[in-house]
């Protein structure tokens, strides 16, 4: 698996983020999807928004 991490700063207090998952084949991303992959990557976002704000 690789991973493509985005970031675009849209103003001084705003920055989009995009993270992209490239998988060998379908096979590998099925097994990802069974091991939690998509909501551990939400959590993550969900916890790297929650640090920023704190900044």
């Amino acid at each position: 698996m690789t991973a493509i991490l985005l970031l675009e700063p849209l103003n001084p207090h705003a920055t989009r983020y995009v993270a992209i998952a490239r998988h060998r084949n379908a096979e590998a991303r099925a097994e990802h999807e069974k091991m939690g992959f998509h909501s551990g990557w939400g959590m993550v976002a969900d916890q790297l928004e929650a640090y920023a704000q704190m900044l």
